[in-house]
């Protein structure tokens, strides 16, 4: 559900958009996650913020339009136009005292060529009742709080300025990669996105074939103008999955990894030990490569805090990111980590398509699994985890019919 902001009675309001889309913006309360996971909510958030990004993205394109991050806002400018740095929004006693937003980043849906000038947006925003109004209001989620400094400070750290548009280009795709879906069997948007679950369980011994898994890694490849990578349309891409896979029919169990952007292979290897194999596997298009056969569902288990989920699915993977930008410019680690929610968003919907499910890890041990790799400094980095495999319900659970559109419809 989206929730309006401003009203801008100013004519030049309606001028910014021209019919041309929407703008769509993100943020998010810290406190929502901390309560229960502590300091990884940060992290927790941002990959949160990756994930609706791509479900924004693939919502547009299943009614035709595109996608755009609009990569140069300020974090500054973002809370501005959403209005959460307006004290005005507490309407209510309880309400002053709610939990202060983030601000995340902001969407563009429709014509890619005609987005709005920030400036100009900036500069007709109701400042007060006569120009216009501002829809909405916080709400207080709880009334206890424990503390966790961290969070602050990296909120602080990463910090967004304004910048230019990225004009860095994608890396180098063929122009087409074919998928290996049956057109008998593809099923419609709706049909996949609306009863999407995250996995609670995995059976421990179901198979997926190799053409539905190199189906789900062609999906991971960033293409022009393709939910959800066009929302990074002039970004390169910077996390790579590193796959132990342990049921897949026609591959060997074993340690793989997906070069997204298959320059960066160079540098990979000489980040990595030196005895992987890097046999490339799979078809030409796919830039994927064996570094080490060998059964590693112990090994996925124990990365992933012991938790039965790594080892019990038809594949489990870690997001390896370039972390030297996140150096460089602290605001970048954010994107890093908005990257691995979408590639995980992709995941999430193609297992689906493929009759499976899958689960975000967010509890695993990163030191474990760059030992695993051979990497011994912080040119890369592992920051999201995630397993893929046949599902077991838990019957303490009950589920109920997803998104029922009718209750939101006005009454006729």
């Amino acid at each position: 559900m989206l929730e309006r902001r401003p009203s801008v009675d100013d004519p030049r309001g309606a001028a910014a958009f021209a019919g041309s889309g929407i703008l769509i913006g993100l943020s998010s309360i810290h406190w929502r996650e901390a309560w229960k996971y502590g300091m990884r909510a940060w992290r927790y958030c941002q990959q949160d913020c990756g994930h609706a990004i791509a479900a924004v993205g693939y919502a547009a394109a299943a009614l035709g339009w595109q996608t755009r991050l609009i990569f140069s806002a300020a974090d500054d400018e973002v809370a501005a136009l959403l209005g959460l740095d307006r004290q005005g929004n507490f309407r209510s006693a309880a309400a002053a005292a709610a939990e202060k937003e983030a601000p995340d980043a902001l969407l563009w849906v429709g014509d890619p060529d005609a987005r709005p000038d920030l400036e100009h947006l900036l500069q007709i925003l109701p400042r007060n009742q006569e120009d216009g109004e501002w829809h909405g209001h916080t709400n207080h989620l709880g009334r206890a709080h424990v503390p966790w400094p961290d969070i602050d400070s990296i909120h602080r750290i990463t910090h967004k300025p304004r910048t230019y548009e990225s004009h860095e280009a994608a890396p180098p795709h063929p122009a087409h990669i074919p998928l290996q879906g049956n057109p008998a069997t593809d099923l419609n948007f709706s049909r996949i996105a609306r009863p999407r679950r995250s996995a609670i369980n995995f059976d421990g011994t179901t198979r997926i074939p190799a053409a539905a898994f190199l189906n789900m890694l062609t999906c991971l490849m960033a293409r022009r103008n393709v939910p959800p990578w066009n929302a990074l349309a002039s970004s390169p891409a910077m996390v790579h999955p590193v796959i132990l896979v342990h049921r897949v029919t026609g591959l060997k169990p074993g340690l793989y990894m997906l070069l997204r952007n298959p320059e960066i292979l160079p540098d990979m290897k000489e980040a990595m030990h030196a005895e992987w194999l890097w046999q490339k596997t799979g078809p030409d298009y796919l830039p994927l490569y064996l570094l080490r056969s060998h059964d590693l569902c112990d090994v996925a288990k124990a990365i992933c805090c012991h938790q039965n989920i790594a080892a019990d699915s038809c594949f489990a993977l870690g997001m390896l990111a370039q972390f030297e930008a996140a150096l460089d410019e602290p605001w970048r680690y954010r994107h890093l980590f908005w990257e691995c929610g979408m590639l995980g968003h992709v995941l999430y919907l193609e297992a689906e398509a493929a009759g499976i499910r899958a689960t975000g890890i967010g509890c695993f041990f990163d030191d474990e699994m760059h030992a695993l790799l051979g990497i011994e400094d912080h040119s890369w980095q592992s920051l999201y985890h995630f397993t893929v495999g046949s599902a077991v319900d838990d019957p303490r659970l009950s589920t109920l019919p997803p998104y029922d559109v009718r209750a939101w419809l006005p009454s006729p």
